[in-house]
């Protein structure tokens, strides 16, 4: 029977205790997690020894069938806890840092490990000859090999995959038609989560062998590239024009790569014009792409290129008021009619500024009247303690000085042209006599401007405490309106 003079007991309460270990222990706590399994490898190295039972050697009690059977269990033991130990170590000192993260190379690196121990256990503790076992297992892994080569292919492809690192975990990638992002790369397979937020699992094999697309690398440049097809009667030069300002008008495209707009080919029925920018940031991909497509229709729109079916034959139609379809995309005009609007239509003056110009500066007499960007890309800017900082830019359709033209708060943003710009400008004047007619437009007006993101800009021009006598914001405007038109009801 077992004693505690012969180790026995020792050597099992020792692996009882690590196994606990294992099993209960913090995982948060890998470095605590590693000591306390190298102490009990140590202090099973040590009870083995001291006691006679060499793990390089068979078990000392070949007449004593149960004490025989269990220092043979200890020492396989030893071998299988080192492998443990060793897997680990090399995990931590030989993979580079990248990879702890990856299973496939852990794993691979285990099987290893836990074969060589295997081997030399049964060579050394059971006594058993290797070279009849070897070649035996030669015969039976061939025929596994032959029974398993897909998965042998997904395994030396994933191999390769980790090796050469075209993706890591967490980037956005398209393998094939698959897109999304990594969320797992293992043994046999990459998982990716798509945009439906379902997993997509692909086999390393088929990753091996299509074409993988990161795109997060380079970190700092992501590609967004913009396709339209327009008629080809229109001169490409003119709508190469308005696409290069459409680019210039995204505040988030950056400058370096810069934007490139190009014709990608040429049919008798539509000339296809690609714009190709980039954005520093992969979360800005997709409303960047949609806000270009908005751009891109202004832009042209603003040249007088209308986006139509080009499968259908042209229409013909009269000829439209550019300035009447300006004032019909400022918000605090939408409650005019149209006789209002071609009243005020007339009252517009046209001015052109070329790059670099001020359109108005911060608190001039221009900032109280209404500025309509008829062509042209226009960058806004607010003053900081060292420079200016720019907050958007105006493409054709934006307008800016509503809180001016309305209530005579002067804004505290000063425009600039990005591109030449074509600016219609309307005055007070010209506003005065409508609302003095129509109380309820008044009103109306109010309530859309104090719902627009202008009104911020108008709070902070404010005088301190002026706002905060009336009872909310639409009061204060109205009564801003009131005074600055001069009007009585």
């Amino acid at each position: 029977m077992p004693t505690l003079t012969d180790g026995l007991l020792f050597g099992i309460a020792i692996l009882v205790v690590d196994f606990l270990a294992w099993r209960f222990m913090d995982r948060r706590s890998e470095p605590m997690r590693l000591a306390f399994r190298a102490s009990m490898f140590a202090l099973s190295t040590w009870v083995l020894f001291a006691h006679g039972m060499n793990p390089l050697f068979a078990a000392p009690w070949p007449n004593e069938p149960l004490r025989h059977l269990l220092a043979q269990v200890l020492e396989l033991m030893w071998w299988l806890q080192g492998a443990r130990l060793v897997t680990i170590m090399l995990d931590r000192i030989v993979l580079p840092e990248a990879w702890h993260k990856e299973r496939l190379f852990q794993d691979v690196l285990g099987a290893l490990v836990y074969l060589a121990a295997a081997v030399a256990a049964v060579a050394f503790v059971l006594q058993l000859p290797v070279r009849g076992l070897l070649a035996t297992s030669g015969a039976v892994a061939i025929v596994i090999g032959l029974a398993i080569q897909s998965t042998l292919n997904d395994v030396f492809s994933g191999i390769v995959l980790n090796a050469t690192q075209p993706f890591r975990l967490g980037d956005w990638i398209t393998i094939g038609d698959a897109e999304g992002k990594v969320v797992e790369s293992n043994w046999r397979a990459t998982s990716l989560l798509n945009g439906q937020g379902n997993i997509v699992v692909i086999p390393n094999s088929v990753a091996a062998r299509t074409n993988i697309v990161n795109s997060n690398q380079p970190f700092d440049t992501n590609g967004i590239s913009v396709v339209l097809s327009v008629d080809p009667s229109v001169r490409p030069a003119v709508v190469l024009d308005a696409l290069g300002d459409a680019a210039a008008s995204c505040i988030d495209v950056i400058d370096r790569p810069a934007p490139v707009v190009s014709v990608r080919r040429a049919t008798e029925y539509a000339i296809e014009y690609e714009i190709l920018c980039y954005v520093d940031s992969l979360d800005k991909k997709v409303s960047v792409r949609s806000d270009l497509f908005d751009l891109a229709h202004r832009h042209l729109g603003s040249r007088a290129v209308v986006l139509r079916p080009l499968s259908a034959p042209r229409q013909t139609t009269q000829a439209i008021d550019e300035k009447l379809v300006l004032l019909r995309d400022v918000t605090i005009f939408h409650t005019l009619d149209a006789d209002e609007l071609n009243e005020l239509s007339k009252r517009l003056t046209r001015h052109v500024f070329e790059v670099g110009e001020t359109v108005f500066a911060a608190g001039s007499d221009e900032g109280q009247a209404l500025h309509i960007i008829a062509r042209g890309v226009a960058s806004v800017t607010v003053p900081k303690a060292s420079h200016d900082l720019e907050v958007r830019r105006l493409a054709p359709g934006d307008s800016i000085g509503q809180s001016g033209i309305l209530a005579g708060v002067q804004s505290d943003v000063t425009v600039r042209a990005t591109t030449r710009v074509v600016v219609y400008r309307l005055d007070k004047e010209a506003l005065t006599p409508i609302l003095a007619r129509r109380p309820e437009v008044t009103s109306e007006m109010c309530r859309l401007l104090s719902e627009h993101r202008a009104s911020d800009q108008m709070l902070r021009a404010a005088p301190a405490g002026q706002a905060s006598e009336h009872s909310s914001l639409f009061g204060w405007i109205r009564e801003s309106v009131k005074r600055f038109h001069q009007l009585t009801f």
